[in-house]
């Protein structure tokens, strides 16, 4: 896509005057935007980029890609087909974009991204219009057109498209259309925390920072984005549009492990090792710690309540693994606070707290590399298992799990700087563990890679 280019280079004047663009290292996995949580990353591709490794691309930590279909009728992207079916393979999620040209048949469009992409799958995100140019027509005209374009493809996918632009061409050369509630994908190259928007919307579901990031896979620079949310989130946000939560925790409480379906791990899968020999459920996963800025990997349990109340929260920390004296947990409830542990204080369960659950999910914990422990230490930072207990009750409450007893760890393990082999990049179902309801319904019940 080319808008934020101009977006950011010319369009800015004084009030805003692009910054150096942010490389995909600093930004790519930062903990919050705007204070709505975590991000998850994402990049947008079009035969620009050339042969894409699309197995490396995936272990780079990129979460879904949306690719150019064409720039309006007369240029149809020649590595459409192959990156369609590579990201599929590679089970990186992905949507497709149109570059538009209002003084062309909007109808006609539409009905060449339609006819490539199909029905919607439910690893689909939904087809986005890249808005971007007037071709000379008015603001009123090429609102015109654009609603025409969202009208068709929404009749024909059941899902309202995604619209890429950015704010003051939306202003000046779209009138401010409304278009809600199609979401929106923005563009602006800034280094702020947060993007300036255009009218009509109120906040960003994706955020086009860079157009220089570099990921692995792909030679030269690459458009990087943001989705604003939670990979549940985005898992939610696909082609379908109604995914179910991954899981419920019941109102007697319940444990998720590493290995569970509520269980997110992202940055460069790389750097996130997988241990069989210890933990609860007898496995976990650890990284090592830095002191920089913004974060690289982390761990997220995705929590869904059937019943609105105060948990008390654990979490498992192995003393063969566990090194980080300063790990930060983010307990985002009916408000976020940080829980700051020492992981080497228990070899098995130790208490972040009591915290207030809204019934419902948008809710998680989440614990990030960048405790502040530099990397040339090679502390370990573990992802094990949380046990999510009412405050009212003295048991631990459902779900499985060695530590679900609230006894000790089982402290089993060599040392933790020989175990664990790089991650595969690789999910396959297994066995049943973890929250024991709910997940059975979605056939997600065990995550295990191979």
């Amino acid at each position: 896509m080319r808008l934020a280019i101009v977006y950011a280079l010319a369009v800015f004047g004084c009030a805003e005057t692009a910054s150096p663009t942010p490389q995909l290292s600093d930004v790519d996995q930062s903990v919050t935007a705007c204070g709505t949580g975590p991000t998850v990353k994402g990049m947008d591709v079009s035969y620009y980029q050339g042969t894409i490794d699309w197995a490396k691309v995936k272990a780079d930590g990129v979460q879904y890609a949306i690719i150019r279909v064409s720039d309006g009728l007369n240029t149809p992207d020649t590595k459409f087909d192959s990156y369609w079916a590579g990201s599929r393979a590679a089970g990186v999620l992905h949507g497709a974009y149109q570059f538009f040209e209002p003084s062309q048949d909007p109808i006609a469009q539409a009905d060449m991204l339609l006819a490539k992409i199909g029905t919607l799958q439910p690893d689909d995100l939904p087809p986005t219009i890249d808005v971007e140019v007037t071709d000379g027509l008015t603001a009123t005209q090429v609102a015109a057109k654009v609603k025409q374009w969202i009208a068709h493809v929404k009749a024909a996918v059941g899902r309202d498209p995604i619209v890429y632009t950015g704010m003051y061409f939306w202003r000046d050369s779209v009138g401010g259309a409304n278009v809600l509630p199609s979401a929106l994908f923005h563009a602006q190259y800034t280094t702020a925390a947060c993007p300036d928007i255009a009218a009509p919307w109120t906040t960003w579901a994706f955020w086009q920072y860079t157009s220089t990031g570099t990921v692995n896979g792909i030679s030269g620079g690459v458009d990087v984005d943001r989705w604003n949310g939670t990979m549940a989130e985005l898992q939610g946000f696909l082609g379908n549009g109604n995914a179910a939560p991954c899981g419920t925790i019941d109102a007697t409480g319940g444990v998720i492990d590493d290995g569970d379906a509520c269980f997110e791990e992202g940055g460069p899968l790389d750097y996130m090792r997988q241990v069989s020999t210890a933990g609860d459920e007898g496995d976990l996963i650890w990284t090592h710690t830095t002191d920089s800025a913004t974060e690289a990997n982390y761990g997220q349990w995705n929590l869904n309540f059937a019943a609105a109340g105060k948990y008390k929260v654990g979490v498992y920390t192995a003393a063969a693994f566990a090194q980080s004296k300063q790990a930060k947990y983010v307990v985002h409830g009916v408000a976020e606070t940080t829980a700051m542990i020492d992981q080497t204080a228990a070899d098995g369960w130790q208490t972040l707290g009591d915290y207030d659950f809204a019934a419902g999910d948008q809710q998680w914990i989440h614990l990030s590399d960048n405790t502040g422990e530099p990397g040339t230490g090679n502390t370990q930072l573990v992802f094990d298992a949380v046990r999510l207990t009412p405050s009212d009750m003295s048991g631990d409450g459902s779900g499985s799990g060695s530590g679900s007893d609230g006894t000790g760890g089982d402290g089993g393990g060599d040392d933790g700087s020989t175990m664990g082999s790089a991650h595969s990049g690789c999910n396959a179902g297994g066995a049943s563990g973890g929250l024991g309801i709910a997940l059975a319904l979605l056939g997600l019940v065990r995550r295990r890679r191979g």
